[in-house]
């Protein structure tokens, strides 16, 4: 899984699945992904939003 990746398909509007949830926030917290990407997936969810699943799976990832 590529953070690249999952950008790209929240920039264009998808839906992101659980797991590519859990691998933006677990690595984001480990150190693994820069801030930068995250920043440009932030911009993404803030322009097209998140579904309801998608926020509670946002929402496990943060408290695990």
């Amino acid at each position: 899984m590529r953070m690249y990746d999952i950008i790209e398909k929240k920039r264009n509007g998808e839906k992101l699945s659980s797991e590519e949830i859990e691998f933006f926030i677990s690595g984001y917290v480990s150190g693994e992904i820069p801030d930068y990407q995250i920043s440009a997936l932030l911009m993404a969810i803030c322009i097209n939003g998140m579904s309801d699943r998608e926020t509670l799976a946002l929402t496990l990832a943060m408290a695990k």
